[in-house]
């Protein structure tokens, strides 16, 4: 249930959107220095920190459109897994038109993102933290991005 001390939806999804921001960017730039190829100048770490935080928010409007319904973290989940396969299916069709080599990049790191939205929006919709800790994983986040971009 709704508890008006906790945290913001927005900013729960915003939060669970800069952990996986922060998995994934650490990943991608595994990936590319081991396992493939940069598919893009375009597809970095950068990118994905923003893409991230993107996919985030909308993960929180989502959840405080859900929260109160019934069944509200099933709806939540399968909605997260249909965002993730209509993802998955634009990655593949870019790479086959567009972009060689995105699909090895992106799958992995649209994987990690979206795992971590479905699990951690709904629990940092409780956390009763004061708002302003919620900028350390936003802030760090944006900084490894930034960071492994340069």
């Amino acid at each position: 249930m709704y508890d008006p001390g906790t945290w913001s939806p927005y900013l729960a999804g915003v939060v669970a959107g800069a952990i996986g921001a922060i998995v994934a960017a650490i990943i991608g730039w595994i990936l590319t220095g081991e396992v493939v190829e940069n598919p893009h100048d375009y597809v970095n770490s950068l990118t994905v920190v923003i893409v991230a935080l993107v996919l985030g928010l909308i993960s929180g409007v989502l959840w405080r459109r859900l929260r109160t319904t019934d069944n509200a973290s099933t709806i939540f989940a399968w909605t997260v897994v249909g965002g993730f396969v209509m993802t998955l299916a634009a990655i593949l069709v870019v790479d086959q038109t567009v972009l060689s080599s995105l699909a090895p990049y992106t799958v992995p790191l649209v994987a990690i993102i979206f795992i971590t939205l479905a699990f951690f929006t709904p629990i940092m919709s409780r956390v009763t933290a004061p708002a302003w800790t919620a900028a350390i994983p936003i802030l760090l986040a944006i900084a490894i991005g930034v960071g492994l971009f340069l």
